[in-house]
């Protein structure tokens, strides 16, 4: 990089937002065209406000490089958020063949190349903030993949086809770690859905104790002609949790715990309602049968009450996914007959009445 290019660079690397402009072409013919210009393009070679084959707008398409290598840029406002706009910008690419795409605002720049076997969004590889294209190493990514003689001898296919393999283990890695954490994390989410099974039973259980104390406490007093009502008017009974508004009361259900029950009162369920082991496909013949009551599953092959969890669990050993104790998340095993799984109707729940903003 000679002394001029590095301080062309250093000056659209410091630019402000007023400098720039909030519009797409002051983004364009402020920003990206003088990077392309110092990349080797020739500004009377790029293509402006070229129409794709199916009626789409590409702001900038480098053409005059071999087939294999072509570019399209698509420039947005100053502040225009990108992700935005990954539809789009993958749809120009297939439809144009194109090597690299590039998504640029004022403050970054994306470079995206359809890779084998990936989807176009998790196809970035790089995101390069503008304010550091001046650092050797950024301008070195940007320079080696949309320089005019890395296009034009196909330098840049080598430089993606060495991205691809580190973005492509990458992925592999990501794999393994959800893999190694995801049933860990089923297994606790089934503890915890054990745990409050039990949590449900207990205030069941003190509910129904509450009611016959009071039953109690009433007929006592009734016998002697006195409403128990009036000795409640300025105290409360000494098993009565808080009602401070900061704080909810003790026997208060969880938020994010749903109950068949409420699934029921939401209409989004039925009482009885038949449910169909899923893992990997749908097992027809892996029934159970909603028991609403027990907020438990019927498990119709031996008439035996299983929580969600322990008859996924009981399934996915019979069926050879697992070989472990380990619990399971239920709710991720069991899909309605519409084909929605338990678990997307529990988040519906839950988006319903407020826990999921």
């Amino acid at each position: 990089m000679n002394t001029f290019s590095k301080e062309e660079l250093m000056k659209i690397a410091s630019l402000g937002e007023n400098d720039i402009g909030p519009t797409e072409e002051n983004v364009k013919q402020k920003i990206v065209v003088p990077l392309l210009v110092m990349l080797g393009h020739k500004r009377e070679e790029l293509e402006f406000e070229y129409r794709t084959r199916k009626g789409g707008q590409i702001d900038i398409f480098i053409k005059n490089v071999p087939p294999d290598c072509k570019v399209l840029i698509d420039t947005k406002n100053y502040s225009e958020n990108l992700t935005d706009h990954i539809e789009q910008i993958k749809g120009y690419t297939f439809d144009e063949a194109v090597l690299l795409a590039v998504l640029a605002n004022g403050y970054e720049i994306r470079i995206y190349s359809p890779l084998r076997g990936v989807e176009f969004e998790r196809s970035l590889l790089y995101s390069i903030k503008r304010k550091d294209i001046i650092k050797d190493s950024e301008w070195q990514v940007i320079s080696g993949l949309l320089g005019y003689e890395n296009l034009k001898n196909k330098t840049a296919i080598k430089i993606i086809e060495a991205r691809e393999k580190e973005i492509k283990d990458t992925i592999a890695e990501e794999e393994k770690i959800n893999e190694d954490y995801t049933e860990k994390i089923e297994s606790i989410d089934a503890d915890i859905e054990v745990k409050e099974d039990e949590i449900g039973q207990l205030r069941m259980n003190k509910e129904a104790l509450t009611k016959e104390m009071e039953n109690k406490k009433s007929g006592i007093w009734s016998s002697i002609n006195l409403p128990l009502e009036l000795f409640r008017i300025k105290q409360l009974p000494p098993y009565m949790p808080s009602t401070r508004t900061d704080s909810p009361p003790d026997y208060q259900i969880k938020a994010g715990r749903v109950t068949f029950q409420e699934l029921v009162d939401a209409k989004l369920i039925k009482d009885g309602q038949t449910l169909y082991f899923y893992h990997t496909r749908l097992f027809k013949d892996e029934q159970a049968q909603i028991i609403v009551e027990s907020n438990k599953l019927k498990y119709k092959s031996d008439g035996k009450i299983y929580s969600t969890s322990d008859l996924a669990k009981k399934l996915l050993i019979k069926h050879h996914f697992k070989r472990d104790d380990h619990g399971v998340a239920g709710p991720k095993y069991w899909k309605a007959e519409d084909g929605k799984l338990l678990n997307v109707i529990n988040e519906q729940l839950r988006g319903q009445r407020g826990d999921r903003k």
